[in-house]
Order: structure tokens, then C-alpha cells, then sequence
């Protein structure tokens, strides 16, 4: 089937982009390689999506030729991956295009990054090691068949289609990742995933590799959480696709209190793909799960689990302010989607603010012998005015010669 793109080409695309993309497909034919539009754009193209991002495949060596077209025309490298042989450039008007040398991959392990080779190879070579038929899709910007779609593996019908299919039955046991992939290309797009590749899935899921890596994982199921979809957690533990990484998820989640807390009034808000992810693995041995967590994401994972199991009865707002003022405001979050327990709201919304404004120096100047004692006076203080009944220093000042007695005294 020949079918030529040049109209979307034309009508999806800023006139910025078109130049450049124009004056690399015009340079192209002058150092001698062939360059396709590759991937994401030319999905978009069909599917009227925005044009995100623009990558280029090229038949030869994408630095080489990046180096070439920088030494003809008014644009400038800016990034280069030697072990990749990629190129990112950036022209004048701002527009960025990632070029790629035509390469193959061979996979030593589940989920480990491939070994690339055969740089320059053809472009079916290429496109071969992609994860879905929908982003096996290019288009020619060179020779006589400029703007026509190159479609090896059926992706165009499968976009009319609206089905997500793998190119090869090891697809999963190469790239587990890719499972992820699938159900958040089902997400953005609303479409299905063909049977052939769910069955796969599932295949996969009942016998999961347990050391493959899991950076990768831990990538894409932030990007599927990304998507601002009701329900879409539960639709994740449908999936079963937790599987990969943890055996005992949070199976629902209180949907009052994921609205609540994305409407709380407060400075840092709620990382709704973070929180999903932790929902996933608080119940799970997450020290072993090879996931390369950060320092913050592993504090706030240990303070959810102490609120959840080691927090008691809270009786005052001093008590509620002192068990949340020091925790990260996210896994404060997280305990109350879990918990539900409303003084995480209070602390929240009334309480975490709160400063006493008496210092030490001004016990001194009142009388008062540096002491432990110190931290019992201003608990005293801060006590008051978490209830409402201290406003200002002076109120706290008077508070103090009334209520509290001195050592001597």
C-alpha cells in the first residue's frame, strides 16, 4: 500500500518545524543517506494527535550526518550519544530534532538494557527491535518518495484498528517493561490490546523474571500514572501487572479522599503518580525490589509505614502537630488517602503553620535560668495557640507571666 503523509505533514506541523525538517531531509540527499520521520510523530500524524517531538531515523551514522548538516545550515548540536550513535540538534526558531542511526539490538537477560549493534542497518532492521506495531511507522523524507509511509508491520491498520500489538512473542520476556507500555498506550489512546499480545501478558505475569531490573519499570509506571484517568489504579490491579515487581498491593483506592487531597490548599501538592506507586508497594518487601529509589522516596515509604502501623490516639492538637510536623508533606498525604484518619486533614489545614514567636532570649529577659525546662515552656506556648487562644508575642507574654512559674519561685 502507498500512502503519502505530505498533507498532515503540512497542516500538523509549524512552519518552523517544517523548515527543519526540510533543510535536514535536503541535506540528507547531498551526504548520501536516506532519513525517515520515525515513531511517536508519525502516529500522531495519523491519529491527529499534537506533534510532540520529532525524531528522525537515519540510514547511516546520525552523528556524522548531525555534524554535516551543523557545518550547511544555522542550527547547532547540542547533545551526542556516542554509544547510541544519536544526535540531538537545535535550529534557530527553537525547533529541536533527535536523530538516531539505524541500529539492531540483541537482548542477555530479561529486562536488561539491550546491547546495540550493525549501526546504519535498513530501516526494517530497525524498526524490527520496537515494542508495538503502531510505533513501527515512518515516513520517507528522501528521494522520490518523499512523505510516503513506510509500514512494515502493519502499525497503520492497527491504529485504524485501535489495537495495541506486540511484533514477536519474546517481546515481553525481552523488555517486561513493555507490559506497562501496553496498558498506558490502552490509557492515552483509548485503545484495546489484541489478544494475541494480552495472552502474552498474562503468560508473562504468572512466571515474572525476579531479578530482572527495575528501573525501567519503575519509569513506566510513573508515565502510566501520569494519565489523569478515573479509576485508573484499579484498572492497573485489574491488569495484574503489579505482579512484576510487588505481590500485595493496596487493591482500592478511597476516591473521596484521592479528590481531597488533590484539592487541599497547601504550598507543595500532592504527587498523584508518586502516591499511586507507593499504594503499590507499601505492603511489599520494597528494600529488595531493585527499583534504585531515591533517598526522599524511601523516607517518605518508611513514614507511611509508621503511621500505619505504629501511630496511636492522638488527644490534642499538640499531639497531632508533633506527630506530623517533621514527616515530608507527601507521606503525610498518602497516610490519610490510606487511613482516612481526619487529623492529617486538620494538621493540614490548621495546624502545620503554626510558630511560637517567644524565643529563648525572651525567656531569659522574663526571668526565666536557661534550662531544660526551655522545650516545656514553649510546648506549653505552642500548645494555646494551636487551640486558638494565643495570636500574637504579646498575648504569648502575657500567657507566660501568668501561667508559668519560675524556678525560684
Amino acid at each position: 500500500m502507498s500512502l503519502s503523509l505530505k498533507q498532515e505533514f503540512e497542516n500538523m506541523l509549524t512552519k518552523e518545524s517544517r523548515l527543519a525538517i526540510e533543510l535536514s531531509a535536503d541535506n540528507a540527499m547531498i551526504f548520501g543517506v536516506d532519513i525517515y520521520l520515525i515513531g511517536g510523530i508519525v502516529r500522531d500524524f495519523i491519529m491527529h494527535n499534537k506533534i510532540k517531538d520529532i525524531d528522525i531515523a537515519v540510514e547511516g551514522d546520525a552523528i556524522e550526518f548531525a555534524e554535516f548538516l551543523s557545518s550547511k545550515v544555522r542550527c547547532r548540536i547540542i547533545q551526542i550519544q556516542e554509544n547510541l550513535k544519536t544526535a540531538k540538534i537545535i535550529f534557530p526558531s527553537g525547533v529541536e530534532i533527535d536523530f538516531a542511526s539505524t541500529r539492531e539490538e540483541i537482548y542477555t537477560g530479561s529486562g536488561i538494557l539491550p546491547k546495540a549493534h550493525n549501526f546504519g542497518c535498513n530501516l526494517k532492521n530497525d524498526v524490527k527491535r520496537r515494542d508495538f506495531t503502531i510505533n513501527t511507522l515512518a515516513i520517507k523524507l528522501t528521494d522520490n518518495k518523499k512523505y510516503e509511509l513506510v509500514d512494515y508491520f502493519g502499525g497503520y491498520q492497527d491504529i485504524l484498528n485501535k489495537k495495541i500489538k506486540i511484533l514477536h512473542e519474546k517481546s515481553f520476556i525481552d523488555d517486561p517493561s513493555r507490559i506497562i507500555r501496553a496498558l498506558k498506550f490502552k490509557e492515552r489512546f483509548d485503545f484495546e490490546i489484541d489478544e494475541k499480545t494480552y495472552n502474552l501478558m498474562l503468560q508473562y505475569l504468572k512466571i515474572p523474571d525476579k531479578n530482572m531490573p527495575l528501573e525501567r519499570i519503575k519509569s513506566e509506571v510513573k508515565q502510566y500514572f501520569s494519565i489523569d484517568k478515573e479509576d485508573i489504579y484499579e484498572r492497573f490491579i485489574e491488569s495484574e501487572s503489579y505482579k512484576l515487581f510487588c505481590d500485595n498491593p493496596v487493591q482500592v483506592i478511597n476516591k473521596s479522599r484521592l479528590n481531597e487531597i488533590k484539592t487541599l490548599n497547601i504550598p507543595e501538592k500532592p504527587d498523584i503518580r508518586f502516591i499511586y506507586f507507593v499504594c503499590l508497594v507499601i505492603n511489599s518487601d520494597y528494600t529488595s525490589l531493585r527499583f534504585n529509589l531515591t533517598a526522599r522516596e524511601i523516607k517518605i515509604i518508611n513514614q507511611v509505614r509508621e503511621f500505619l502501623f505504629c501511630n496511636t490516639e492522638k488527644q490534642d492538637n499538640l499531639q497531632i502537630y508533633k506527630s506530623y510536623k517533621d514527616a515530608d508533606n507527601q507521606a503525610v498525604l498518602i497516610y490519610y488517602l490510606l487511613s482516612g484518619d481526619k487529623n492529617v486533614i486538620k494538621f493540614l489545614s490548621e495546624l502545620k503553620n503554626t510558630e511560637i514567636l517567644t524565643t529563648g532570649k525572651d525567656l531569659i529577659e522574663l526571668g526565666f535560668k536557661p534550662s531544660k525546662s526551655f522545650s516545656d515552656i514553649f510546648d506549653l506556648i505552642l500548645k494555646e495557640k494551636l487551640d486558638g487562644k494565643l495570636k500574637t508575642k504579646e498575648e504569648e507574654t502575657v500567657f507566660i507571666k501568668n501561667n508559668i512559674k519560675k524556678e525560684s519561685e
